[in-house]
């Protein structure tokens, strides 16, 4: 439950790779200077990236010079409603893949939430209809890949002009099967300040694991919590009221 949510880890954690500002060695250094136990390098990738081997090798070759437990993700973003990824070919060596609503999954495609906000303002565009297709495209990824972690849930939704409350409690725990019996896990993003502890009960009273992580793009963020602290410390409080 949620005490076994981990402060001290970092879970989600950019490089020079893409567009981090730090290199994995200072990435590595700011998270053994505030005593993590785990660090999870990510970096975006799209279909056409060419540097993931190059990644993963730089990952596993700087193991064996720390104590803090590095994992090696990517982050691509959900492209429909069938769970596709915007993933490259060539992905051996990757422990996880972070599945990301930058743009709004529909079934034709990804559309720019700008679109999507003036389609459901001007009423050419029902706005429960879109939810229900964000959470069938997460839902759909989480069964179509392995290894999935469900990158800053729902962060999308602010920028159509909606809200974690607007999604309907059936679609939740829709998702939160999902991932309980796909093995997929959630984070709790500081940079996005999302999900919220209400959205997570549902994860947590199914069994998916929940990581923490800043999404830093700069290492002197790393590991240092607040959002993610509250949210943690209120899915204790909903853990004692049982």
């Amino acid at each position: 439950m949620a005490e076994q949510i981990s402060l001290r880890e970092d879970r989600h954690v950019h490089s020079r790779f893409s567009d981090g500002e730090g290199s994995l060695a200072q990435n590595i250094a700011a998270a053994e200077a505030l005593g993590l136990q785990d660090l999870t390098c990510v970096d975006h990738v799209r279909v056409s990236t060419d540097w993931v081997p190059a990644y993963v090798e730089a990952v596993r070759a700087a193991r064996p010079s720390t104590a803090v437990r590095l994992g090696c993700g990517i982050e691509a973003k959900l492209l429909d409603t069938g769970g596709a990824l915007d993933l490259p070919p060539e992905i051996d060596g990757v422990d996880a893949i972070y599945a990301a609503d930058h743009q709004v999954p529909l079934a034709d495609g990804p559309h720019h939430p700008r679109q999507i906000a003036a389609e459901i303002e001007s009423g050419e565009r029902d706005a429960a209809a879109v939810i229900e297709a964000i959470v069938t495209s997460t839902t759909a990824a989480v069964r179509r890949y392995p290894d999935i972690v469900i990158a800053h849930l729902f962060s999308v939704l602010p920028k159509i002009g909606l809200d974690e409350r607007d999604v309907a409690p059936e679609l939740l725990q829709q998702l939160a099967a999902a991932c309980f019996e796909s093995g997929a896990c959630v984070e709790i993003s500081e940079r996005w300040r999302c999900p919220t502890a209400q959205t997570l009960r549902p994860f947590l009273e199914h069994g998916v694991t929940v990581l923490v992580s800043t999404d830093s793009h700069r290492s002197e963020t790393i590991g240092r919590y607040e959002y993610c602290a509250d949210v943690v410390a209120e899915l204790d409080a909903f853990a004692r009221a049982k």
